[in-house]
């Protein structure tokens, strides 16, 4: 029967026939949430017309069994009074969407089923598509829990720290039983974990509050299992703040560093107006001759970029800075945009690299943990445009994102800029590049906060200063060390066996070069040197140090379970792929065996390998190769 009562042949050739027209149509769709699919979503258009309409109710009982669903036609309207105003202030476009999700959570909490219908109208989407565009986020609950939510950090710094005694005493004082948004006995908390807070480097472990009603965050650090009641109870205002005692600006100067980015300030103001009356391709020549690598991790010549988005015959185009800093243990951009000094020199990049390529407007992209630097960001920009009249024509805006790890790749970004699930997409061509497709599929430059950062040390020192070594690179130092630290270095020849040194580690066994989704690496490779390409040691950003009483089982774990928590899911090898090795890797830290047989898990992790659409889910095969190694050595390889 083929739906509707309706008989189809039974004749095996054409049931053949059929099953393999299905299965063609099945392997085209997009791996995607059902009303995310374009399918579903023009079934909508052209037939259901809204969620529980009068069509959708129509064919609901005259062709399938009803199911049970939100019943979204049928709500209290005054859980969206007040929403009127917030949208008064947005253009009715997708591209709003996440700055009027942020308000309207600020405001009350959480999005009721009524804000979202409302927030779907306004901005021309469906309420299914808004919704799942909200479920890839982690600070926008979409009911009422409590008043106040709480984020507690398990990164390696935070997790080294004592994290883990942090939570058993919250489950054992608040009744809690796990952190996905388990509320409190007493109804005034839901706890949550997270992967990376960022300030947590400071002292932690540490945990961030989101209350209803207020537009910041704030902070709690330094917590014990003894402490932590009387820290709640405490809140009493904001109290997010860069602790500068806590962390070292070392500038090293044992590998004959010629400049330092951080030692030395420049005027942002003549920096701008050099490269005005330089021109376009006089900047670029600089940039490039400079050699500028971009600073987020692949290493990508800025130049070239530059030069790519400059010569596109196109009148619309785009800067973005991303200031996503959502890799564990990275906290390097943290820093630059906390400094003042160094805050204006990255919006000064980002002005004179859309002067150059000839854009007229630039986004920051600033990660929800790091929102509280938001007002001090935005007066720097007025005060540079009031200071610099050649940029100001220039439209900037600080963008807040809302949790995702993977909002820092590039194509995610542009996707949750525009309105869509911070996701990457999966139709582009590799081939074509952002400067030529970026953000609202116009050419953009994306550059990291420390990419931006460099440039007006080129413009103002000119590129000669630069050619030997190139521009220092800045390195966040955590983990087993004296405290953390950011060190300045040359990618000439600056091995791990010289950090290790400048930071005053000791008895260090192993160490995590370039974010969590990287194996560890052990004493063998402490003399290779940082960069990027191959035979090196990543230099994107972070460096953890381990020590001998480390457990880098516990370490794996975290590890792999951070690489299944932030799976976008789109890919199903990533999704189901990271769940399954994490799962399988704790039975065999654990128990020494696991249900599944090797075969599997390494069909598991060849194809997330394999298929990923991005660097997170090809990351996923070398950790868990790396991890099961160290298992069966049971020590450093």
């Amino acid at each position: 029967v083929g739906g509707g009562g309706q008989p189809k042949p039974t004749d095996l050739e054409i049931r053949k026939a059929r099953t393999a027209l299905t299965f063609k149509e099945d392997m085209d769709l997009p791996l995607r949430k059902s009303h995310e699919n374009p399918e579903v979503v023009n079934l909508y258009k052209n037939y259901l017309k809204e969620p529980l309409g009068h069509n959708s109710h129509h064919y609901l009982h005259t062709t399938y069994a009803p199911n049970k669903t939100r019943d979204m036609a049928t709500y209290n309207v005054d859980e969206a009074a007040g929403l009127d105003s917030i949208l008064a202030r947005y253009p009715k476009h997708p591209q709003y969407l996440l700055p009027i999700i942020i308000e309207e959570s600020d405001k009350k909490g959480y999005i009721s089923d009524p804000s979202l219908v409302k927030i779907a109208n306004h901005v021309q989407m469906y309420a299914p598509q808004v919704e799942s565009v909200i479920s890839h986020y982690h600070f926008f609950p979409r009911k009422h829990t409590s008043d106040t939510h709480v984020y507690l950090c398990r990164c390696h710094n935070c997790m080294m720290k004592g994290q883990k005694k942090v939570m058993q005493a919250i489950k054992e004082k608040y009744g809690v039983q796990d952190f996905h948004g388990s509320v409190s006995k007493n109804g005034k908390f839901t706890f949550h974990a997270m992967n990376w807070l960022g300030y947590c480097v400071n002292d932690g472990p540490a945990m961030l509050i989101k209350r209803t009603g207020g537009d910041y965050v704030e902070t709690l650090t330094g917590l014990s299992g003894d402490s932590i009641e009387e820290s709640l109870n405490s809140l009493k205002g904001k109290t997010y703040k860069w602790a500068k005692n806590n962390i070292v600006e070392q500038s090293l100067k044992a590998k004959g560093k010629e400049y330092s980015l951080i030692e030395n300030h420049i005027s942002v103001k003549d920096a701008i107006k050099k490269a005005v009356q330089m021109g376009p391709m006089k900047v670029i020549k600089e940039v490039t001759e400079a050699k500028l690598l971009g600073r987020g991790g692949a290493g990508f010549m800025t130049g070239r970029k530059w030069e790519s988005a400059y010569k596109a015959d196109v009148k619309e185009k785009y800067v973005v800075c991303n200031a996503d800093e959502g890799l564990p243990s990275t906290f390097k951009d943290w820093y630059l945009l906390n400094n003042e000094n160094k805050r204006k020199e990255v919006l000064a990049g980002m002005g004179i690299c859309a002067n150059t390529i000839g854009a007229k407007k630039c986004y920051l992209y600033l990660r929800y943990e790091y929102r509280n630097l938001v007002p001090n960001i935005e007066a720097d920009i007025k005060k540079l445009q009031s200071e610099c009249p050649e940029l100001a024509m220039l439209n900037y805006e600080v963008r807040l994102g809302g949790g995702p790890y993977v909002a820092g790749e590039e194509n995610a970004q542009f996707e949750s800029i525009q309105g869509s699930a911070p996701i990457p997409r999966k139709d582009r061509p590799s081939s074509v590049f952002p400067t030529i497709e970026g953000l609202f599929f116009k050419p953009t430059v994306i550059n990291n906060v420390e990419t931006f950062a460099c440039v007006p040390h080129i413009v103002q020192q000119g590129s000669a200063a630069f050619k030997t070594n190139g521009l220092p690179k800045l390195l966040s130092v955590s983990g087993d060390v004296e405290r953390p630290l950011i060190i300045e270095c040359l990618l000439n020849g600056y091995t791990l066996n010289d950090l290790i040194k400048d930071a005053k580690a000791r008895d260090v066994a192993a160490a995590e070069i370039g974010g969590c989704t990287e194996p560890l690496v052990f004493h063998d490779k402490f003399s290779m040197p940082f960069g990027f390409g191959k035979n090196v040691l990543n230099a994107a950003g972070s460096v953890v140090l381990f020590d001998t009483a480390c457990d880098f089982g516990e370490v794996y774990s975290n590890k792999l379970h951070f690489m299944a928590d932030e799976s976008c899911k789109q890919c199903v090898p990533c999704r189901d792929g990271a769940q399954l090795l994490h799962k399988a890797f704790d039975q065999m830290r654990t128990t020494g065996k696991t249900k599944y047989n090797e075969r599997s898990l390494k069909t598991a992790a060849e194809a997330a390998k394999l298929s990923a659409i991005c660097a997170h889910g090809k990351a996923l095969n070398p950790l868990f190769d790396s991890a099961c190694e160290y298992l069966k050595s049971k020590k450093p390889l």
